[in-house]
């Protein structure tokens, strides 16, 4: 596993209490992410699959594997997943729910939505993605060309804020922009 520390973006003033380091490890049979937060508030609402869980408190991974096209994988505190593909950040395809459902997810915080804790909270979330999840490439994982970006967001959370493992040079939040991948696992 590489260990990676993301840092907070798009703000004048980071906030206190906000950390996150991603434990993150590719293989040909599965992307295995261990996310371990500490953040302000936390917001959890949300509890069916391709919800808007960037509004809450949300870690996200977007891989490719270089061929013009993206996973975005964004996964609530709670493990609730909203997963897509695509070549830019319009016309993407969600990935059915059938599919999304071979992502194991397991979260300190449980499963169930509780709202909002305006409170300091420390967390782990895993996520494990096997191969079969990557319907748009043939059900394989090319270790050798997997480019991404990690993140961490809580767009409507008490304490909003953006976080990145790879810079993105843009005036506003933007995740979805594939230029600024790099190498990662």
């Amino acid at each position: 596993m590489t260990l990676y520390f993301l840092k907070q973006a798009w703000t004048e003033k980071p906030y206190e209490n906000l950390e996150v380091s991603c434990d993150f490890q590719a293989s040909s049979e599965r992307i295995s992410a261990v996310f371990h937060i500490t953040e302000p508030s936390v917001k959890a609402e949300y509890s069916e699959t391709n919800s808007k869980v960037w509004e809450e408190s949300c870690s996200e991974l977007f891989l490719s594997f270089g061929n013009g096209f993206y996973y975005n994988f964004e996964i609530s505190c709670i493990g609730c997943i909203l997963a897509e593909h695509g070549k830019e950040r319009f016309n993407r395809e969600l990935l059915k729910p059938e599919i999304i459902g071979n992502i194991k997810v397991f979260s300190t915080l449980g499963d169930k939505p509780f709202g909002i804790k305006n409170e300091k909270t420390s967390y782990t979330l895993e996520v494990l993605i096997p191969k079969e999840v990557f319907v748009f490439d043939g059900c394989t994982i090319n270790t050798m060309s997997l480019i991404g970006n990690i993140y961490k967001c809580a767009d409507k959370s008490p304490t909003p804020h953006y976080m990145t493992l790879f810079d993105i040079e843009s005036a506003k939040p933007d995740f979805h922009r594939p230029e600024f991948f790099k190498k990662i696992g």
